[in-house]
C-alpha cells in the first residue's frame, strides 16, 4: 500500500470520518508535527498506541520521490 501524505487534508478528513475520530485528534497530529517537530508517529505519545499504528499504516509525514538524478565527477543532484 502506498502511504498518503498526512498533510493531505482531504485524505486525513476521510480517515477520521471512517474511524469516527474526534476533530481534536487531527489537531493533536498537526501539533506533534509542526510544534513538536515530531515526524515519527510512534513517538506521538499524545495519541493512543492503536491510533499511532493505524495512522502509520496509512500516512507518512514526508513523501518525497526522486524525479531525476544528475551526476558528474564532483556533484550529484537529486
Amino acid at each position: 500500500m502506498i502511504k498518503t501524505s498526512i498533510l493531505d487534508a482531504g485524505k486525513l478528513q476521510e480517515f477520521t470520518k471512517e474511524r469516527k475520530l474526534q476533530p481534536f485528534r487531527v489537531k493533536q497530529i498537526y501539533q506533534e508535527i509542526f510544534k513538536n517537530q515530531n515526524i515519527d508517529f510512534s513517538d506521538m505519545t499524545t495519541l493512543s498506541k492503536e491510533l499511532r499504528e493505524d495512522v502509520d499504516k496509512h500516512f507518512s509525514v514526508v513523501t518525497l520521490k526522486v524525479d531525476k538524478i544528475l551526476e558528474d565527477e564532483n556533484t550529484t543532484k537529486i
